[in-house]
């Protein structure tokens, strides 16, 4: 075994998470205790080793690596502590033996890279804050820690991607972005992916959402394995570019089309739709067209996060009713939580003004209270309070105001189950009297 260079990475290891490596000083020893090192301890026992170990110790303390200690009455015989000098020649010298470079170095030159793919970000976006944030904790800390590497190379691939998904405004299957990006169809899914979904899993923990599977938040940025498919179910009439026209208006139950047909609609022609409700959750969409939606009603299955592609599908229904001589409802019915809040909200302010919120009110918390779950977390309730301060969530704030009274929130989804209890219920009733 090289000991030498299994005792300089272990204590270089310590020496990058401690204060002296942020603050120069050192106030304590960066030692490892033999005692506790049972790798140490087992290798010790064989005299050849013993004495091998010894000797290249003695041999790093002449050259001014490190300094050891002996425990009680065995000097010679049993190890107490081994430390790094204190010293930055000795922690320099330390680093070249290993074939290293400092993690600072490292970390200015992360630091640097964000800072040149950061100018390529909109300010407003939630990339830019994350970068903005991490460029301050690297100059802080002085090291890389997740979402990042010590390889540059990976570390400008992440960056790209985050780049390229700030400015998508379209839909990307994956290998197709991975050929353009990086030369390479398989790249991606190799050396990024992994990456890029553990910011996205933080950036949506960070504002208190809910975390879908990792296909769901690669989509939400427009990046796809196969074309997307949206549900709707209504009376229109899609008119494509090449002129050809679908009419979905018999396919009562549910109708899909795919994002490669959406790209190539010219514009959609309702009939006499007098409402429009965006659902989010799909067990509640196919619900809601089986037993609520009117025949003069477009339904349409919203989903979470919409993706780029989707959001132009929604814009294209819109247009399209709006363009209608009498006048239509837009309804949008989520969950009663900060998820559905913002969703609904994005969904106003991106594309349908009119928007309303539908079975997202106080009366709707109330009524169904014995299905709503609690709300354990503070840092949830101080979001919820956030909300209710701004002006943008004003028609949530009576059922926020209730929310953090009683520190509950509704998945829609408990709303058709109680509903369907009920049905259940009742058919037991007229059973039992047949």
């Amino acid at each position: 075994m090289n000991y030498e260079r299994e005792i300089l990475a272990r204590l270089i290891e310590k020496y990058e998470k401690s204060k002296a490596y942020t603050t120069g000083i050192f106030t304590r020893r960066i030692a490892l205790s033999i005692p506790a090192e049972r790798w140490l301890q087992e290798r010790m026992e064989a005299p050849d080793e013993k004495k091998e170990l010894f000797c290249t110790l003695a041999q790093m303390k002449r050259e001014g690596l490190i300094d050891y200690s002996w425990q009680k009455f065995e000097k010679g015989n049993l190890l107490e502590k081994i430390w790094l000098v204190p010293d930055e020649g000795a922690i320099r010298n330390s680093y070249k033996r290993l074939g290293r470079k400092p993690a600072r170095e490292g970390a200015k030159a992360l630091y640097e890279m964000m800072g040149a793919y950061e100018k390529q970000l909109d300010p407003e976006s939630a990339f830019y804050h994350f970068l903005e944030d991490y460029r301050d904790e690297l100059k802080e800390k002085g090291h890389i820690r997740r979402f990042f590497t010590d390889d540059m190379e990976c570390n400008e691939a992440i960056l790209k991607c985050l780049v390229y998904m700030d400015g998508n405004q379209d839909e990307q299957m994956e290998r197709l972005m991975s050929s353009a990006l990086y030369k390479d169809s398989k790249y991606f899914e190799k050396n990024v992916r992994a990456k890029v979904l553990s910011i996205l899993r933080f950036l949506k923990r960070k504002g208190n959402e809910e975390v879908p599977e990792d296909e769901e938040l690669l989509r939400e940025q427009g990046i796809v394995r196969w074309p997307e498919v949206f549900e709707f179910t209504g009376p229109l009439t899609v008119e494509l570019t090449d002129g050809s026209r679908i009419d979905f208006s018999a396919q009562r139950y549910g109708a899909y089309i795919n994002s490669e047909t959406a790209k190539r609609i010219k514009r959609i022609h309702p009939r006499c739709v007098h409402q429009v409700m965006f659902i989010e959750n799909k067990a509640n969409y196919v619900w809601y067209i089986a037993h609520e939606r009117a025949e003069d009603e477009l339904a349409v299955f919203h989903g979470g996060c919409y993706s780029p592609m989707k959001g132009r599908w929604f814009k294209k229904l819109y247009e399209g009713c709006r363009d209608q001589k009498e006048p239509v409802k837009y309804r949008h019915w989520s969950d009663i939580d900060l998820g559905g809040f913002r969703i609904f909200c994005r969904l106003k302010k991106q594309i349908v003004p009119e928007l309303a919120p539908w079975r997202m009110d106080r009366e709707t918390l109330l009524a169904f209270q014995d299905e709503a779950m609690p709300i354990d977390s503070e840092a949830y309730l101080e979001s919820l309070k956030l909300l209710e301060a701004d002006p943008e969530y004003e028609c949530f704030k009576e059922v926020i105001l209730q929310m953090t009274k009683d520190r509950i929130r509704l998945e829609q989804e408990k709303i058709i189950d109680k509903y369907i209890k009920e049905q259940h219920n009742e058919q037991d009733q007229d059973y039992k009297k047949e």
